[in-house]
Order: C-alpha cells, then sequence, then structure tokens
C-alpha cells in the first residue's frame, strides 16, 4: 500500500500536465502537416492547370498546323494565320506582315532574331498595326525567316498581360517557323 501510495503520488506530482503537453506538441504538428497539406493540394493544383492549359495549347497549335498544311499561295497562308489567330487563338487583331513598307523597323524590333513581347510605343503600334495598335496594351512581334527578313507576325490584346515580356516565347518562335516552312512549300518564302 504505501509503495502505491508513493507511485500515486509521484505521477500525480511530476506528471501532472503531462497529456497538456502531448496535446500541445501534437497539435502543433498536425497543424504544421495541415499547412504543408494545403501547400501541396495549392501546387498539384496549379500543376493541373498548367497541364490543362498546355494541353489547349497543343491542340490549337495543331489546328494552325493543318490550316497552313492546307494553304496553297502566299494569300492562303495569310489567310489562314489571321483566321487562326483570331478563331483558335482568340488573338485579335493579328496581322502578318510579308513585304512590308515598316520592315526595316520590324527587323530592327526583331534585332535577337527571336519573338519579342511586351508594351511598344504608339509609333512602334502604328507602323505594325495602323490606327487599330492604339487600343493594343501589349504585343508580340513574331519574325518570320531568319532574322525576320520575311516579315513578322504581329499580336496584340488590349490585356497588358496577355503579351507581358516575362512570357515565354517558345511557342510563338514555333509559330514563326510554321508560317515560314508554309511560306517555302507555297513558293513565295524563297528569300530565307
Amino acid at each position: 500500500q504505501d509503495t502505491f501510495d508513493s507511485v500515486s503520488t509521484y505521477t500525480h506530482e511530476w506528471g501532472h500536465g503531462i497529456d497538456e503537453r502531448y496535446s500541445g506538441i501534437s497539435n502543433t504538428v498536425a497543424g504544421g502537416l495541415r499547412e504543408r497539406q494545403a501547400a501541396s493540394r495549392e501546387r498539384l493544383a496549379e500543376l493541373v492547370r498548367v497541364a490543362r492549359n498546355n494541353d489547349q495549347l497543343a491542340e490549337r497549335m495543331h489546328r494552325l498546323a493543318l490550316r497552313l498544311l492546307h494553304a496553297r499561295t502566299q494569300a492562303d497562308v495569310c489567310a489562314q494565320v489571321e483566321a487562326s489567330m483570331r478563331e483558335d487563338f482568340d488573338v485579335t487583331p493579328a496581322r502578318l506582315l510579308l513585304d512590308s513598307p515598316a520592315q526595316s523597323e520590324i527587323e530592327s524590333m526583331l534585332s535577337a532574331g527571336k519573338p519579342r513581347c511586351g508594351h511598344f510605343s504608339d509609333a512602334q503600334r502604328k507602323a505594325l498595326l495602323g490606327e487599330g495598335g492604339a487600343a493594343a496594351a501589349s504585343m508580340a512581334l513574331v519574325p518570320i525567316g531568319p532574322g525576320a527578313t520575311r516579315g513578322a507576325l504581329v499580336l496584340a490584346s488590349e490585356d497588358a498581360n496577355r503579351f507581358s515580356p516575362a512570357v515565354s516565347t517558345d511557342f510563338l518562335a514555333r509559330i514563326g517557323e510554321m508560317i515560314h516552312a508554309a511560306l517555302v512549300r507555297c513558293g513565295d518564302g524563297s528569300r530565307g
């Protein structure tokens, strides 16, 4: 009886609060795990969103490729590109500038030989899109042919972020290459 009382007294005196301390640690660990789980869910949702966007982009690129395969002349290529940009990519205005009076300005804007996205000056927007360029808050300029020697595809948006300078230009470069190949195939792109 005496030993039992001693153990009981000891656990009562020294063990007091163990359950509360364990519960506090458990809640802290559980809270951290819940935060990590929420962050993982957000990351997964973002990856799913990016994958869906990439699937949609791949489908749009496929439709453009089919349109270009059916084009037989330079005029067909121009019409198909502008229709695809409008109907498949939801980009208006979009202009394919070949043999443009603004060719030297186009080449200077694309001196790096890569697509350029961002905000263009009033004079540049007017040179590329005429009066319709005034409403463009962001634009993409895609070279057609090496060094834009063949011309450029001009894409514009009233959304300042649609063609922001931070946007990846890989797909735009591929579009430019596809257009150039279609022009060469049609016999109208022999200059590069």
